[in-house]
């Protein structure tokens, strides 16, 4: 298995960048990257990263900062204007994808979400992921990754659509012929329900519908961490990892258990953001390097 890496939240914002990417290119299990599409348009490709990975492009960074400015942004939305706005900000993205492609970078998938908090509709999602299906990708899978949905009681992290909901759609349209799947992310399914089974759970109600594409695995915890308040989406590293908080319910146990139930996928890695003493590049690097062994060992644990 070869990993699709979040290195953004990992990455240094300063001269060792360079570094930092060159360091995890020897890690023999990455074969490409998750980057960030924001408001104000996709990341450059980082320099020292190999021109040879490929890329997986996430909208989540961009669509949680239009959320930030008008509450009805979103393609779920139930407001015209607020559907329309989406729409528009992922013709951005594709624009995106074809300047990496045209750079040479292959992009396996495009991760889209079913924002706005609290104002979203499967319908309205239906209507704009199939506008949005009809037009060119060139080969790039799109996929909708599973955010947290309102629990009655308290604040969300997101406050996306449910994974009933939104598998629903998915089905519905890989029924009438387009290519999309479900992307499943550790902490953002925990967070929702604040127990560390309904990770696996939500792998296997997408997978038993014949919709799972992804997982990608990042932590949170229950406790006020260095990273944030308690079950912050914050990519917390596993437990495992050194320096991670002692408190991340992310652990090699719930790697196992995800992977058996997920099964092998077109896109599985992890995100993860770091401790504040990882100052070096090198030490980012290696603390990226525990993680991919975590996960490259449960693999070769379930194969033996």
């Amino acid at each position: 298995m070869s990993l699709i890496v979040g290195a953004y939240p990992a990455q240094p914002e300063d001269f060792t960048q360079r570094q930092f990417f060159e360091a995890i290119a020897q890690i023999p299990a990455i074969r490409g990257l998750e980057v960030p599409y924001r408001a104000t348009g996709g990341d450059p490709w980082p320099a020292g990263a190999p021109a040879g990975w490929s890329a997986v492009v996430t909208a989540i960074p961009g669509t949680m900062q239009r959320v930030g400015l008008d509450r009805h942004f979103g393609l779920a939305s139930v407001d015209p204007d607020g559907r329309r706005a989406a729409i528009d900000f992922t013709a951005g993205v594709r624009e995106y994808v074809t300047g990496l492609r045209d750079q040479g970078h292959q992009v396996e998938a495009v991760a889209l979400h079913s924002a706005p908090p609290w104002r979203g509709a499967a319908p309205a999602f239906a209507e704009s992921l199939a506008e949005i299906l009809d037009w060119d990708w060139s080969g790039t899978s799109l996929v909708v990754e599973h955010c947290d949905a309102p629990r009655q009681g308290r604040d969300p992290e997101k406050g996306f659509l449910s994974i009933q909901a939104e598998v629903d759609v998915v089905r519905s349209l890989k029924d009438r012929g387009y290519g999309i799947g479900m992307l499943v992310n550790w902490a953002r399914s925990v967070i929702e329900t604040r127990q560390s089974r309904t990770a696996s759970e939500h792998i296997a109600y997408a997978r038993d519908a014949g919709v799972l594409s992804g997982l990608m695995f990042s932590g949170c915890s229950g406790e006020a961490t260095e990273f944030g308040y308690p079950w912050v989406d914050a990519h917390l590293p596993a437990v495992e990892v050194d320096g991670a908080p002692v408190s991340s319910l992310l652990n090699a146990r719930e790697i196992a258990r995800c992977l058996r139930s997920a099964g092998e996928l077109p896109i599985t890695g992890f995100k993860v953001g770091l401790p504040q003493n990882a100052v070096s590049a090198e030490e980012r690097a290696s603390l990226l390097r525990q993680m991919c062994a975590l996960i490259a060992d449960n693999v070769a644990a379930g194969r033996s």
